[in-house]
């Protein structure tokens, strides 16, 4: 256990060095439950779409940080985040991940009854309470909620965080680059969701994603299959999943031309490496609703970006060219859910669709012999940090390699562990707020 006083002190420089890392932070419970309160109770983290609520009532339920929260439109046509607690005994009062509730939500213990925006609208037998109860007083908490192009993020922190659009900085390009995929600006998520689960610590997946040492290493398995079986495929046949995978086989030298992008908040990308297209009758047809909604030089530049997936930390990662949003779930020191939506791009051909299906289906499964490597991998880091004598773990590679340097950004090469630098500078600064 770590030896401070989670409420008060807790000296980031302890755990944080410029070019390295203590394994306690991947291994100590306390220090994640202070990460809960100083991280996950301090940002911006997204939610959900407003596409998933199209009646008043609809409703779903995630997650911030160990906190699961209810997110209801109410008759007027708002969502608004409140406390999967009752506040009477503190039963949850959704037992579903979504549903309808159109009569609020009623508690399965004693039947106290609450608007979307938390207040108590009914206590049964309500004469009990009479002199002794104030309703007000037993209204659910709100979270507070933003919204950037029908993306719903929430904030545990109220009025203290600073706005969402300050938080996102350069990465909101990339929710751009999504919503302008649509050829009519409109994108919905699909009625699915993949999870997984993995035995690890929470920041594994944030340091795997734009990690581009590891595939030729860790997934060398799917890269063969993946090659064996694409040679048995006609020469214009597009497989997003096989795409994926033989992309892990690409040369070190390959990631090292490409560019790394981090930025403030621990937050980054890199360039896409993934080669799947669409058919030629779908991107004919795709190409050609993009120009009529955008005009050709826009629709030039919107299929022009190219980004792998984009980290935005520490609650989500997305990949706009496959409109795939993945969420994280940090549920112990040791625990971690993954969640992956896929969307809709409305107006476009079919296939854009059923292309990112595959692609979600090869990232956010269990089943796909891509995820499965890396499971294994985090949950053999967890094992080997948790003993030992070498305490330090090096985050230097490419520290001297920075190709460009703004105030919005860093550009440094693909190969660099510069996002996990990055990453762990907005860890300290969180973690050293008290």
């Amino acid at each position: 256990m770590a030896d401070y006083d989670p409420q008060f002190d807790f000296d980031a420089s302890r755990y944080v060095r410029p070019d390295a890392v203590h394994r306690a932070v991947y291994t100590d419970p306390a220090i994640f439950d202070l990460e809960m309160r100083r991280i996950y109770g301090r940002a911006w983290l997204y939610l959900a779409h407003e596409s998933e609520f199209k009646a008043a009532g609809d409703y779903v339920v995630r997650h911030m940080g160990t906190q699961a929260v209810v997110l209801t439109r109410d008759g007027q046509g708002e969502v608004h985040a409140i406390f999967n607690r009752c506040t009477h005994r503190g039963t949850t009062l959704c037992a579903f991940d979504k549903g309808s509730a159109p009569h609020g939500h009623q508690c399965p213990y004693h039947g106290w009854m609450f608007e979307a925006d938390g207040a108590l609208r009914f206590i049964p037998h309500h004469t009990n309470y009479d002199g002794v109860l104030d309703r007000k007083d037993y209204a659910i908490e709100q979270v507070r909620l933003e919204t950037y192009r029908g993306f719903i993020f929430g904030n545990l922190s109220g009025d203290r965080a600073g706005p969402l659009v300050d938080f996102l900085g350069h990465m909101k390009t990339t929710i751009d680059d999504l919503v302008d995929r649509s050829p009519t600006g409109q994108v919905e998520v699909g009625p699915y969701a993949l999870r997984h689960y993995y035995r690890a610590n929470w920041k594994m997946t944030f340091e795997n994603l734009n990690d581009t040492i590891h595939p030729g290493f860790a997934h060398a398995a799917s890269v063969v299959s993946a090659k064996s079986v694409a040679a048995t495929l006609p020469r214009d046949a597009v497989v997003p999943s096989l795409g994926m995978m033989m992309a892990n086989g690409k040369p070190i030298q390959f990631f090292q031309d490409l560019d790394m992008i981090t930025a403030p908040g621990g937050h980054s990308y890199i360039g896409g490496h993934m080669g799947a297209d669409y058919t030629p009758n779908t991107q004919d047809a795709y190409t050609a609703a993009l120009i009529a909604h955008h005009g050709a030089e826009k629709a030039r530049q919107v299929l022009s970006v190219d980004r792998h997936v984009m980290i935005l930390y520490p609650s989500s990662f997305w990949h706009a060219r496959y409109q795939t949003v993945r969420i994280l779930r940090p549920v112990r020191h040791d625990l971690t859910e993954m969640i992956g939506f896929t969307f809709r791009l409305v107006g476009a051909p079919e296939e854009t669709y059923v292309n990112a299906v595959e692609y979600c289906t090869g990232a956010n499964s269990a089943a796909s012999p891509v995820i499965s490597d890396d499971l294994e991998i985090y949950e053999r880091v967890l094992l080997g940090n948790a003993s030992g004598g070498r305490d330090w773990i090096p985050t230097s590679r490419a520290i001297n390699e920075d190709r460009e340097r703004t105030n919005a950004y860093t550009r440094t090469p693909a190969t660099s562990e510069a996002y996990i630098r990055n990453q762990f500078a907005a860890w300290s600064h969180y973690m050293g707020q008290a």
